[in-house]
């Protein structure tokens, strides 16, 4: 069972349960020596910090001291450890000796055997840059493998969940052909397969393909594990590509080499001794200095330094779970992708795929978009606005610039004379903000610098283009002046309400439709808070009673609807759009406005955004109620726990 708490970019706080433990991801499963003797960090401190470990079953299996210990007393007992258990089958060995002494369909009924809670099918490793014809031959051993592994399981009913691994070396359509067939099969967890050998050659525009490629394969509703990715410094990036579940023996094997970890990169223990202190907080950093653990003997230098490197592992995972908690999970990326050229080439590559990730990041979050160079402007935040500006039924316009020295709201803070125009001003990050919704995020809800020239020339293409589309609608300064005056002339200068307007050209921008008609208008009253000045509520007036359709919530300045409101944009919006269809057993409660479930969805608008405001209907558009969505429309036909839609409100079916 796997669902959605929390979310951006591909990245996810998610929920997922295994044998009756529940695991919070993402998060690191350390990797765990089979043979107690020969584990560096104790499992006290390792049970401190990890929900869930892995370690190796074909290890166990070839041991016959461990393998009598694991078939008596389990694998739990085995390693001491009570939690979640993961086990590898062998193919770290295969990769590495190219043989092993077992066959792929009896490790997997050994790990059965043992009480494992996650075990692994034993795919074929094929290393990357491999010539096509082994990979695509490795790519059919392992589905072949994985099918009968499947089939073992379900036949024997295995309590144990199963990882069915993506393979494909560096082909991006075998990562996509074995992702998809694989996907289909009905695997419990998807581990992304052979990426060690990317990790160590610093490929990680590679990695990323090879991410990004296997999850447009993947179903959305099953965890994600990238397999060998233990390295902070790569945690922020995976998780924001989709990444939900990491193994990590690198706190160990760097630890071998006196090898010190941060999110930033990796430093030798010979470079800080000098140092007073270790540039870390964590216990082990706390109470000794760098010449202490320097002159510690071996083993004890080992078991020191690699304790540190678990909780600086642990506590990037933690840092890159409160970036997703607050929407500024892009932020860390651009943060830590500033500490290697080759992490940056990665992330470079990561947005040439923004058309897939765009459809996963939330249409809005508690943070702002703070530009963190070049590469900000490809984020999924302006590519949308780039795309939903088209949205808005433009009949005049005029494009300006406004001094650096006005702050925004360039519509609150600049003395706009009442007219029908559109003004959109130039912008160097968004191309351009029609002023009519520039308090909308992130429109306002930025933080950009001066920018470079270079820079600033980024989005010359978009306006001229945007200028031959609306040609015939773009007015000269002349023209513009005339609308001015006529609109503020004495007779016609209470022909237009800006505010009703702006509510408007809002509403088109935020739902792609016409909501609001001229006899609505007519009846809408736009209320301003007292305190801020700032529009606070939208009222429509009903046989002489006011009733609230629309709040503008304060973070984002969206138009949240009320049951009004969602009356009204079920009555504009044609069907299938900014709704979700919900089976029919569940319509009283979605009518009460109690939170609506994955299972229960039968329907949606496919284009459908994270945290946009949707209509419950049922199969006949009968509105149920309203509320927010947690997942975008591909999400919602193939997730099967947890809430979907946030309700804020039912419909009661007798009014």
């Amino acid at each position: 069972m796997f669902q959605i708490k929390s979310r951006d970019g591909l990245g996810k706080i998610g929920k997922l349960e295994i044998n009756g433990k529940i695991i919070e991801t993402p998060t690191i499963m350390p990797v765990i020596h089979p043979n107690p003797d020969k584990q560096l960090v104790p499992m006290e401190t390792v049970k401190k910090l990890a929900d869930v470990v892995i370690t190796n079953s074909y290890i166990i299996y070839s041991k016959p001291e461990l393998r009598e210990i694991a078939e008596e007393k389990g694998v739990h007992r085995l390693i001491g450890f009570d939690k979640v258990v993961v086990t590898d089958s062998g193919s770290f060995q295969l990769s590495v000796y190219g043989n092993i002494d077992v066959e792929p369909l009896e490790i997997v009924e050994f790990q059965e055997r043992i009480g494992v809670d996650v075990g692994t099918i034993l795919d074929i490793p094929t290393p990357p840059y491999a010539d096509r014809e082994r990979a695509e031959r490795d790519l059919e051993e392992t589905i072949r493998r994985g099918r009968k592994s499947l089939e073992l399981k379900r036949k024997n009913n295995y309590k144990m969940l199963l990882n069915g691994t993506i393979q494909g070396s560096t082909y991006m359509d075998l990562r996509r052909r074995c992702a998809e067939i694989m996907g289909s099969m009905g695997f419990d967890i998807y581990p992304i397969g052979a990426v060690v050998p990317l990790l160590e050659k610093y490929d990680y525009k590679t990695l990323v393909d090879v991410i990004l490629n296997s999850k447009m394969g993947l179903p959305t509703n099953k965890p994600v594990h990238l397999f060998g990715c233990g390295h902070p410094t790569l945690f922020a990036i995976s998780v924001l590509l989709g990444c939900d579940l990491f193994d990590s023996a690198a706190y160990a094997l760097y630890a071998k080499d006196d090898r010190y970890l941060t999110e930033y990169g990796t430093y030798y223990l010979e470079d800080l001794k000098d140092l007073k202190q270790f540039p870390c907080s964590c216990p082990v950093c706390s109470k000794y200095s760098p010449k202490e653990v320097y002159d510690m003997d071996k083993r004890e230098r080992e078991r020191v330094l690699a304790e540190h490197n678990l909780y600086v592992t642990f506590e990037e995972m933690s840092r890159v779970k409160e970036a997703i908690r607050e929407g500024a999970l892009w932020e860390l990326v651009e943060l830590r992708c500033r500490s290697h050229p080759r992490l940056l080439e990665a992330y470079r590559q990561a947005l040439k795929y923004v058309e897939f990730i765009e459809k996963f990041d939330p249409v809005t979050k508690k943070s702002g978009f703070f530009y963190g160079g070049y590469e900000s402007l490809f984020r999924p935040e302006v590519i949308r606005h780039k795309e939903r500006i088209h949205r808005i039924k433009f009949e005049k316009i005029y494009i300006t610039t406004v001094s650096k020295d006005v702050e925004k709201p360039y519509s609150e803070n600049l003395n706009i004379l009442p007219s029908d125009v559109d003004i959109l001003v130039k912008d160097d990050v968004f191309g351009l903000i029609p002023l009519n919704i520039d308090i909308i995020y992130p429109l306002l809800q930025s933080e950009i610098p001066e920018l470079y020239d270079i820079e600033k020339e980024f989005n010359k293409k978009f306006v001229k283009e945007f200028v031959e589309k609306y040609k015939d609608k773009i007015l000269d300064i002349v023209t513009y002046n005339y609308y001015i005056s006529y609109y503020n002339s004495k007779e016609n200068k209470n022909k237009i309400d800006s505010d009703i307007l702006k509510i408007d050209r809002m509403l088109q921008y935020q739902y792609g439709f016409k909501i609001l008609d001229e006899e609505i208008m007519k009846k809408i009253i736009v209320r301003r808070s007292k305190r801020t000045g700032w529009i606070r509520n939208v009222l429509i007036v009903k046989n002489g009673e006011k009733k609230v359709l629309f709040a503008l919530r304060s973070y984002d300045n969206f138009l949240i609807p009320t049951e009004e409101g969602a009356k009204l944009l079920h009555s504009k919006i044609p069907y299938p759009k900014y709704r979700v269809v919900v089976d029919r057993s569940v319509e009283r409660f979605a009518r009460e406005g109690r939170s609506v479930y994955a299972k229960f969805v039968v329907d949606c608008d496919r284009d459908l955004r994270p945290y946009e405001e949707v209509l419950v209907v049922n199969e006949d558009d009968e509105l149920l109620g309203y509320g927010t969505t947690i997942l975008n429309g591909r999400e919602l036909m193939e997730f099967n726990y947890g809430v979907a839609v946030d309700m804020r409100g039912g419909i009661d079916d007798k009014e």
